[in-house]
């Protein structure tokens, strides 16, 4: 039986109530609006300040945590379609409850903060399943923390994933996690400023109006920079697994932004710019025809966007190429029923017209072909988002965006700021990250 989710409470909150909740649970209905649900009387605190529900032992419980950008209720954007789903496997698996709490995505009070600290204390607060980021599944998948999920899925889903989402599920050798929603980067622009897409570096050199993107960051790298940096060939790591930085491809890179700049395509200012939201913005508001934006961003608002021409992020070749991001299912439980009510919900989640129609209705990119195709082809999107996902790479591991990245970013910002020349910043963020004796290829 599937618990409704109520509007957000603090940091995590449970979709459910134990049978001696204060406020009675209406059925739920795919069109219904979420109650105002108080806490039970009998709930011990949890270690985040919020409350667990106590349920009988009698009563099965599968228990979800989430992110709250991912949330089964009518205050966020795609969550009544989501609801409306969660209805549906509730009609059809009357023997499974089901329970969603939303966590943090980092720090205290988060999944993985819980998955490291609960075992040995309190293993009954984990979850069944979760759906964490990338960054989440390899930490977890590294610790031991969660179980592999190629055996349990349904092999069809798998067999339908965009390689890039596949991809972004596997640590190793295994599939650890299951993609759910995808987000990648691309550029908007104005149609009537261009006659074809601004598609390489070429294209935006000649452009009649600057091009802007996040040229900052508030991490390691700006992750358009590090995508041009791959899309032009460059290696994060060697075969081995360890940290490189390819010249070649990188002084390809920078010199563009050097010859950007001159022409006036590219201003310094971009390095206070650290979110696409911030690009999106000033598109939307007419301070920009060129603009790097998210998937997600230009979904959710692109009615706002009218006579919007959509490009990948521009390359050295101009052929297409992303770095896709986004959250993935995870199985915390090792007990095999459990797993098995698990792989129930997921696999009724992941069928192509459910994830289909709430990535469609969320602003996100589905993670199968089949799903995106659900979309319809009368969504413009549908053509070009199936395009960067088939060109599409999973976004580097933190760990080594945190070795090549700050190499790379250093080198864009020496070039346009230092006046140093794109070979020498080069060579400089190279020896910075390669092991003595790195050839180059």
């Amino acid at each position: 039986m599937l618990k409704p989710v109520p509007a957000l409470l603090a940091l995590s909150l449970s979709a459910g109530l134990s049978a001696c909740a204060v406020t009675a649970v209406p059925a739920l209905t795919p069109t219904a609006s979420a109650p105002t649900i108080e806490a039970p009387l009998d709930t011990p605190a949890a270690t985040d300040g919020t409350v667990e529900p106590v349920l009988p032992e009698s009563s099965p419980v599968l228990t979800v945590w989430t992110t709250e950008r991912v949330v089964p209720s009518d205050d966020t954007a795609g969550g009544e379609k989501l609801l409306a789903q969660l209805a549906a496997f509730d009609e059809s698996h009357p023997d499974i409850q089901v329970e969603f709490y939303v966590k943090r995505v980092s720090g205290p009070g988060s999944t993985l903060a819980y998955l490291r600290s609960a075992p040995p204390v309190a293993p009954g607060v984990l979850p069944d399943l979760a759906l964490v980021d990338r960054d989440t599944l390899v930490q977890a998948a590294t610790e031991g923390l969660i179980v592999p999920i190629e055996t349990l899925v349904d092999p069809a889903i798998v067999s339908a994933l965009y390689p890039a989402a596949s991809q972004l599920g596997t640590v190793g050798e295994q599939l650890m996690g299951l993609p759910y929603v995808l987000e990648v980067q691309h550029m908007v622009y104005r149609e009537t400023a261009f006659e074809q897409p601004p598609a390489s570096f070429e294209a935006v050199l000649a452009s009649p109006i600057p091009y802007v993107f996040p040229a900052g960051t508030l991490g390691n790298v700006s992750h358009t920079l590090l995508l041009q940096y791959m899309a032009a060939g460059g290696r994060l790591a060697d075969e081995a697994g360890v940290p490189v930085l390819d010249v070649v491809p990188l002084t390809q890179v920078l010199d563009f932004y050097v010859q950007a700049h001159e022409a006036g395509k590219v201003d310094t200012a971009l390095f206070q710019i650290t979110d696409p939201a911030e690009t999106w913005h000033m598109y939307l508001e007419r301070q920009a025809g060129l603009a790097v934006v998210t998937s997600t961003l230009y979904l959710a608002g692109r009615s706002e966007a009218r006579s919007t021409g959509l490009c990948w992020i521009p390359t050295p070749t101009g052929e297409p190429f992303a770095l896709a991001s986004g959250w993935l299912w995870v199985v915390v439980t090792s007990d095999p029923d459990q797993q098995a009510r698990a792989m129930a919900l997921v696999n009724f989640l992941m069928n192509p017209v459910n994830q289909g129609t709430y990535t469609q209705a969320a602003g996100w990119l589905p993670s199968q072909q089949t799903a995106l195709a659900v979309w319809g082809d009368d969504d413009p999107y549908l053509s070009f988002g199936h395009q960067l996902l088939s060109n599409a790479r999973p976004l580097p591991d933190a760990s080594l965006r945190a070795v090549v990245g700050p190499a790379i970013q250093d080198a864009l910002e020496d070039v346009l700021l230092n006046g140093v020349t794109p070979a020498q910043a080069a060579s400089r963020a190279a020896q910075l990250v390669n092991p003595p004796g790195t050839p180059q290829p």
